[in-house]
């Protein structure tokens, strides 16, 4: 890899790790799908967005845990309105992200999460409606 491009590698890596924290709301997952996308990577033949795609697959994949962000989120560097993302709930959170966040359309995060558009629509509307709140 040119060493020009390896900075960008490293930003790709960081937009998908941040981005799995939020949908997942665990450090330790987004860790996991991060690893699982650079396992599934080929950087010589597929653009950065491949990886991020990837993540966000493995990401989305990952089973919902109870809304209870990492203790570590608390003290983390996550500006106030990303850490207002991870107290919402874990199904408001990820059509939040996946819609807002990342601007995927409605088909295609009801395809990752396994809902349907109408859902995911709803669901994002009360996250915006929860974080108007807070």
């Amino acid at each position: 890899m040119q060493n020009a491009v390896r900075p960008a590698v490293g930003r790709m890596i960081e937009r998908a790790f941040l981005t799995a924290h939020l949908l997942t709301g665990s450090i330790q997952q987004a860790e996991d799908a991060t690893l699982k996308g650079l396992d599934c990577w080929n950087p010589d033949e597929e653009p950065g967005e491949a990886l991020f795609q990837s993540v966000l697959d493995a990401a989305a994949r990952a089973q919902v845990q109870p809304n209870r962000p990492d203790s570590e989120a608390s003290g983390s560097k996550l500006p106030n309105e990303l850490k207002a993302v991870l107290r919402l709930s874990p199904e408001l959170r990820r059509c939040f992200v996946l819609r807002v966040l990342v601007g995927l359309p409605s088909q295609v995060c009801a395809r990752l999460l396994g809902l349907d558009s109408d859902r995911v629509d709803e669901d994002t509307c009360a996250a915006l409606q929860c974080l108007g709140t807070s």
